[in-house]
């Protein structure tokens, strides 16, 4: 095409592109919105974990640094527990943990789990009688406005015992269990269960030490539960050394030790490879879940276990792999799903290297291809960067946070609408 009309033409086509560039960027700057930018200091910063609501809508949450201390971080803070409250999204710091001088604990990586009272509960990663992490109860008060009141359950001892929990908690019925990357029999993590006594601290007992090996080491996630057997993942170990999904059986009596089974070894290739988040379940016992590298591409996947009809060995489907562009990579945050059987999740990084929030959508027909769409790309502007934690889906939209970017480069609360 000559000069002069390839010019003529572009300059015709400049204006409709100009257009259709706003309209694409206002319908996606549309879709997000910043609930709260944390402004450091006594009212919080860099939440790591994702966020639990409430029967009103508030949402609860942690932050990693920030709050009335300055025993941690040179000074910065040894972490909050915050309430937004809805629908104007009033921030108001429940509990601001005191470090060495408290004994509370300090920087919670993690996010709450509230019992049908209101209570609280919750993880730090370090802090504590000994230094190696703690759980923790906040306890509401009895009149709106009151203080809450924190109680240490369990300061983690390290050795056998566990430390330094880097994920949150779940009911059994009675009591907490979870999960430690470290301590233990072989050093390589615990999963152990909290029982309530009258008196703190509770009594912790060890359902399983891993060894590192086969049997998988390292579980940086919480778990989840049905009827019979608790499932989580494990960041190392496994048969090729890529990171486990497994299976916790308790004993015929309460006495007998319970049996871990790896339902899948990761391999670190095209099936994925070092699950950092946990599993969710689906429809016929099947689970969801993430991991941070292998795929096609090597940027990480969302894949499907599903259990055997027969026999023991489950199946893994890889869903999708993340590709390193825009649509996403490292997934270390896990899913969720909603009724219609989409899946929603976050990457560490994006178009801009601050994350994405993305969406999977299932095939029309069984065994076609899963179909992604990403809803947002973080900026690290004022919509936030460096998304570190899973997404609560509640009334129709998306909450998560991210632990940079924002107003005040110290971390959002974010809404997006699927």
């Amino acid at each position: 095409m000559p000069q002069q009309n390839r010019t003529a033409l572009t300059s015709r086509l400049f204006p409709i592109l100009v257009v259709l560039l706003a309209l694409a960027t206002s319908a996606l700057a549309a879709n997000e919105t910043v609930l709260y930018n944390f402004p450091g200091g006594a009212s919080g910063a860099n939440p790591y974990g994702g966020l639990i609501a409430d029967s009103k809508s508030n949402l609860y949450g942690t932050t990693g640094e920030g709050g009335n201390s300055t025993q941690c971080n040179l000074g910065s803070g040894c972490g909050t527990v915050f309430m937004l409250t809805s629908p104007s999204w009033t921030q108001t710091v429940l509990y601001s943990f005191q470090g060495a001088n408290g004994g509370d604990g300090s920087g919670p990586q993690a996010g709450l789990v509230m019992d049908s009272t209101g209570a609280l509960y919750g993880t730090t990663a370090s802090g504590g009688k000994y230094g190696d992490g703690t759980v923790f109860k906040l306890t509401p008060p009895a009149v709106a406005g009151g203080t809450w009141t924190e109680s240490v359950l369990y300061s983690f001892k390290g050795g056998s015992a566990g430390s330094n929990p880097a994920s949150g908690l779940i009911f059994d019925g009675t009591a907490l269990v979870g999960t430690t990357p470290y301590g233990g029999s072989s050093g390589f993590g615990v999963v152990f269960k909290l029982t309530p006594k009258a008196k703190v601290p509770w009594t912790e007992a060890i359902l399983y030490n891993f060894t590192g090996l086969a049997d998988g080491g390292r579980p940086y996630a919480g778990l989840v539960l049905d009827a019979k057997a608790l499932y989580g993942t494990v960041l190392d170990g496994g048969q090729y050394s890529e990171g486990a999904v497994f299976k916790l059986t308790p004993g015929a009596k309460a006495s007998e030790p319970w049996t871990e089974s790896v339902l899948y070894s990761f391999t670190g290739f095209t099936d994925g490879g070092k699950p950092y988040a946990a599993v969710i379940f689906a429809k016929s016992g099947v689970l969801y879940g993430t991991t941070g590298l292998g795929g096609s591409a090597g940027y990480g996947t969302v894949f499907q276990l599903t259990p055997p009809k027969t026999g023991t060995v489950w199946t893994e489907s890889v869903l999708y792999s993340f590709t390193g562009g825009s649509d996403g990579s490292y997934a270390r945050y896990g899913v969720i799903s909603d009724t219609a059987g989409n899946l929603y999740g976050t990457t560490g990084v994006g178009a801009s290297n601050d994350g994405v929030v993305f969406e999977l959508t299932p095939p029309a027909k069984s065994g076609g291809a899963w179909t992604e769409s990403v809803l947002w790309s973080f900026t690290g502007g004022s919509d936030g960067g460096d998304t570190t934690a899973g997404l609560l889906l509640s009334g129709g939209e998306l909450y998560g946070t991210t632990s940079l970017g924002g107003q005040n480069s110290d971390g959002t609360v974010f809404s997006v609408v699927p």
